[in-house]
C-alpha cells in the first residue's frame, strides 16, 4: 500500500510539473508560430530648416540658405517606412530623398559676396534599425539600434566681382552614423495613440539625432493615419553641407498586411 501511495504520488507530481509547463512551453510555441506582420507607411514631412553649404575650398566661405527656401524651392521628395514585426522583435527601414534649388537672391554668403548664385541641393537619409518590444502594455516601449546613412550633393554655379566668369563647382559626400534610441506608444482608446520617438547617433556625423511627437488614428485595423511634429540635426568638419538642423510637420498614412 505504501509503494502504491508513493508509486501515485509520484506520478501526481509529475503530471502537475508538466502543466505547470504547459503555458510557457504554450507561449513560446505562439510566439514561434507568430507570423510577419508588415506595415507601410509613405509620408510627406515639411521639414524648413537654415542650411549651411559649403562654397570653394575654404571652411569659411560658406552660403547661408534661409528657412523659407525649403518650402518655396523644393523640387522633389519623396519618403517611407517600411517596419516588420514578429513577436518582440522587428526591423524597420526608413527612407528620405529631397531635392531644391536656391538662387543667390535667396541666400546669404558667410564671407564672400556673390553676385551670382544658383545652388542645387538634393539629400538622402537612410535609417535602418532592429526593434525589440520592452514592454507590450498598456504603454508599447521599443529600444532600437541600427545605422542611419546620409548622403548630400550640391551643384553651384556662382561668380563675385572679382571673378566675374561664371564658375561651377560640384560636391558629393555620404556617410554612415551608429544609432541607438527609443519608441513609445501610448493608447488613449481605440483609436487613438501617441507616439513619441527619439535617437541618437555618431559616425561620419560628429553628432546627430531625432526626436518625433504626434498622434496615430487607427481609421480600420489595416490603415492608421499619423502626424506631428519632427526634427532631425546633424553636424559635420568636411562635407556639401556642414550642418543641418531639420523641423518641421508630418502626416501619412499605415497601411497593414
Amino acid at each position: 500500500m505504501k509503494a502504491l501511495t508513493r508509486s501515485n504520488l509520484s506520478k501526481a507530481v509529475g503530471l502537475a510539473g508538466c502543466l505547470a509547463c504547459l503555458p510557457a512551453a504554450a507561449q513560446v510555441a505562439e510566439s514561434d508560430n507568430a507570423s510577419w506582420a508588415l506595415e507601410f507607411t509613405p509620408y510627406l514631412w515639411a521639414s524648413v530648416s537654415p542650411l549651411r553649404v559649403d562654397v570653394g575650398k575654404r571652411p569659411s566661405n560658406g552660403v547661408e540658405v534661409p528657412v523659407s527656401v525649403f518650402s518655396t524651392n523644393l523640387d522633389f521628395a519623396i519618403m517611407g517606412t517600411l517596419e516588420a514585426r514578429k513577436g518582440r522583435w522587428g526591423a524597420l527601414v526608413d527612407a528620405q530623398y529631397v531635392k531644391l534649388g536656391v538662387t543667390g537672391s535667396q541666400a546669404t554668403a558667410t564671407l564672400t559676396p556673390f553676385s551670382n548664385l544658383d545652388i542645387s541641393y538634393s539629400q538622402q537619409i537612410w535609417t535602418f534599425a532592429g526593434l525589440y518590444r520592452l514592454t507590450d502594455g498598456p504603454v508599447a516601449v521599443d529600444l532600437l539600434g541600427g545605422a542611419r546613412y546620409l548622403y548630400a550633393k550640391t551643384d553651384t554655379e556662382f561668380s563675385t566681382a572679382f571673378l566675374p566668369v561664371t564658375a561651377g563647382q560640384e560636391r558629393n559626400k555620404g556617410w554612415w552614423d551608429g544609432i541607438v534610441g527609443v519608441r513609445a506608444l501610448v493608447p488613449i482608446d481605440a483609436k487613438w495613440a501617441l507616439l513619441g520617438y527619439l535617437d541618437a547617433g555618431a559616425g561620419g556625423s560628429k553628432f546627430s539625432y531625432q526626436a518625433i511627437v504626434g498622434a496615430n488614428y487607427a481609421y480600420s485595423p489595416q490603415t492608421v493615419f499619423k502626424f506631428g511634429y519632427r526634427y532631425f540635426s546633424f553636424e559635420r568638419d568636411d562635407a556639401p553641407v556642414i550642418k543641418a538642423s531639420l523641423g518641421g510637420l508630418y502626416g501619412g498614412v499605415g497601411f497593414r498586411f
